[in-house]
């Protein structure tokens, strides 16, 4: 009988747990429902993009979102077998996020880039601000003094690998606020599984709350996730990401992996801001160069089918480029070739004359060293491509000088608008012209629309022997040793076009990347990557023993001629002193002073000073006065970057908000310099010459 009684009594256990099973299942696919049908609403609304891919996708046949004992739902990840959390989900959520934000892990812009007598001797004024900046907190702040390890109530950016079914990110955002928040889950059946569990509007509208921002990076890889990002901090600002909350919320190789491409990407949030000298230099070259030297603009043309059949030759100087010059010789009356800044000597060392030269620096210091590498004659004798703020000096050497709008710049957005005033035209600026000149001889191939583009020497990186440029060019030359040195400190690591490794600078990384994005962009062109440089995605790497060459049927030289009268035209700005926007500099200027000078109390108040400041500046996009936005932007960015990462650097918050005062003054005061500056500088020529630019390389060399 007790036997009977004891089985009877576990039966009943087992119906119970059976019919709380089914009562917790029931009322979580009730509840589940109509969170993902609100869900579905604010997505419409916020995300519109995304949740057209919400609508249309369609999850595995096996797909399902169940009630964990605790009533939060769980879900088991395309091949797992587990599910993704234990018996209560969101409380498992809690303790992660309370032991990530106890020692929390930043990823964190440079306070300083310090002071030595190389920038000491540059005398420019962004320049100069920055040393005093560097100087200032150099001397205020303690080598000693303790950092901040755990996760503040405010914190500028939170970037959030994995976001699991949203569990995670409630809780965070329970008792931590962010100006920004990145959330990246490369599972798109993750992310859809959470809209049945996390309310997803709650968390939008929190942002909206405290003027955050969500960006949503779903079903990324990690190559498409730092695209996406980068085109974030250029739409939003750079300070977006210069001090992040970085925490990773679940694991897997695509999270690892993710993560791992961040933070070696990281420094590159800090590159290729511009800055003001630079901004209004490229102003006053473009307007003389187009006004006094009466250089035509390419203005590219609507049907690009006309050189589809036709192949072009983008050189550069790269060492790898020895291994082609017998390629090259033999295919160049075949070709229309591009050479690309120093790659003109070499080539015409080795007596193959190129039928454009490709330069895109802006300083004094390029017409000068035009000078020290190359026969006035020469230059005479051949046509330039270059961009519009090319140094004023440098069109007049060449036969014929046609120049492209080099953005993202204060002048290509002044003279566009300038452009359509007097033609009702848009006229295109060169896609990922920069930083090198490599990537703007690629830009204007490209534009030109060639069916097929070889690359000779665009290397982005050295060989581990450390050889930097072709064994024939300048930099190898004995007479030109002290005043010409290549770059060599080259801590970066990259795939070899033709397998193996080479190392490359910062520089050198940039312009990788921004050749990717250009073939990326343009899938009618063929590339060819030739010879042991660094991989370029999308290009077919290349033997030059293996490079053949249709012979061309056309006359050469009128497809050259072709190229100047079609894809150029005269273009006059008539008077800049009227449209440069002096008065409407000034009043932007005493704008951001006022806001400095608004009261603060906490690292949160003095960071949406900044913000405000920001806010003010990039609103300028667009405008009648776009240029303005450019002109000032980089500078900006340069300031508020370390004076952000100060703000939420260090443990003590008194000591803290002090030092930013300090630093606060010296960005006043820069702002009050450009402010004066401007009135005279948008018609002045860079003076950055050569000698000054060996000066500051002697004075590094010799500290």
């Amino acid at each position: 009988m007790d036997n009977l009684q004891a089985s009877l009594l576990e039966l009943e256990q087992k119906l119970r747990v059976a019919q709380d099973y089914q009562a917790r299942q029931t009322k979580f696919a009730k509840d589940s429902e109509q969170r993902f049908q609100n869900n579905l609403a604010a997505f419409k609304t916020y995300y519109p993009e995304l949740f057209k891919q919400i609508s249309n996708f369609t999850p595995r046949q096996d797909f399902n979102v169940f009630a964990s004992p605790s009533g939060d739902g769980n879900f088991v990840p395309r091949d797992a077998t587990v599910p993704l959390y234990g018996d209560d989900p969101y409380q498992q959520s809690r303790r992660q996020v309370s032991k990530n934000t106890a020692k929390a892990s930043f990823g964190r812009s440079l306070l300083y880039r310090g002071i030595d007598d190389t920038i000491k001797a540059d005398k420019r004024l962004h320049i100069r601000h920055m040393a005093k900046l560097a100087k200032t907190l150099i001397d205020i702040v303690p080598e000693d003094e303790p950092l901040l390890e755990s996760l503040p109530v405010h914190y500028p950016t939170c970037i959030m690998f994995g976001v699991g079914l949203g569990y995670a990110l409630t809780a965070l955002l329970e008792s931590h606020t962010f100006d920004y928040i990145f959330v990246c889950e490369p599972d798109f059946e993750m992310f859809y599984a959470s809209l049945f569990c996390t309310d997803w509007e709650v968390i939008f509208k929190k942002a909206d709350e405290g003027s955050g921002c969500v960006f949503l990076h779903i079903g990324v890889t990690y190559d498409v996730f730092f695209e996406q990002v980068q085109q974030v901090y250029n739409d939003v600002g750079a300070f977006s990401l210069i001090s992040s909350f970085c925490y990773q919320h679940t694991p897997g190789k695509q999270n690892n992996a993710l993560i791992k491409a961040f933070f070696d990407h990281f420094h590159q949030i800090q590159l290729g801001y511009g800055f003001y000298n630079d901004a209004v230099t490229g102003l006053a070259h473009s307007i003389e160069n187009f006004n006094d030297n009466q250089c035509p603009a390419f203005v590219g043309v609507k049907d690009k089918q006309k050189f589809k059949h036709l192949t072009a030759y983008v050189v550069a100087n790269g060492p790898s480029v020895d291994e082609a010059i017998d390629v090259i010789r033999e295919n160049r009356d075949n070709i229309i070739l591009f050479a690309a800044g120093t790659a003109l000597p070499t080539l015409t060392k080795l007596g193959i004359k190129p039928d454009f030269h490709v330069l895109v620096e802006r300083p004094k210091v390029t017409y000068d060293i035009l000078l020290e590498t190359n026969k006035r004659e020469t230059l005479k004798d051949l046509n330039l491509l270059a961009v519009d703020v090319m140094y004023s000096e440098v069109p007049s050497l060449y036969q014929w000088a046609g120049l492209g709008l080099k953005g993202p710049e204060a002048a290509t957005v002044f003279s566009q608008l300038e452009y359509f005033k007097q033609h009702q035209q848009n006229i295109p600026e060169l896609p990922f012209a920069g930083p090198l000149v490599a990537n703007t001889a690629l830009s204007f191939a490209t534009m030109m629309g060639f069916g097929e583009i070889y690359m000779f020497g665009v290397d982005n990186g050295y060989p581990v022997d450390g050889s930097t440029h072709s064994s024939h060019s300048v930099y190898r030359d004995p007479a030109f040793k002290q005043k010409l040195v290549a770059e060599t400190n080259a801590p970066f690591e990259l795939e070899g076009n033709l397998g193996g490794h080479v190392k490359a600078t910062s520089l050198l990384v940039q312009s990788k990347q921004q050749l990717e994005y250009l073939v990326k962009t343009s899938p009618h062109t063929q590339f060819y990557n030739v010879g042991h440089g660094a991989k370029i995605t999308g290009a077919e790497p290349l033997q030059a023993d293996d490079i053949l060459c249709i012979p061309l049927k056309h006359n050469k030289q009128s497809i050259i001629e072709e190229i100047k009268s079609s894809f150029f035209r005269p273009f006059d700005i008539e008077k800049p002193e009227e449209s440069v926007g002096i008065a409407e500099f000034v009043s932007l200027c005493d704008y951001l002073l006022e806001i400095g000078q608004r009261p603060y109390a906490t690292r949160k108040e003095a960071s949406d000073l900044l913000r405000a400041q920001a806010r003010v500046v990039f609103a300028y996009r667009g405008r009648r006065y776009g240029h303005l936005f450019h002109v000032i932007k980089g500078t900006l960015l340069y300031f508020h970057g370390p004076m952000i990462s100060l703000l939420y650097l260090y443990a003590d918050e008194e000591k803290t908000l002090n030092w930013f005062a300090q630093a606060l003054e010296v960005w006043a005061a820069c702002i009050e310099a450009m402010k004066n500056d401007y009135r005279h500088a948008w018609s002045r020529r860079c003076d950055h010459s050569f000698e000054q630019h060996n000066k500051i390389r002697g004075l590094n060399e010799s500290s």
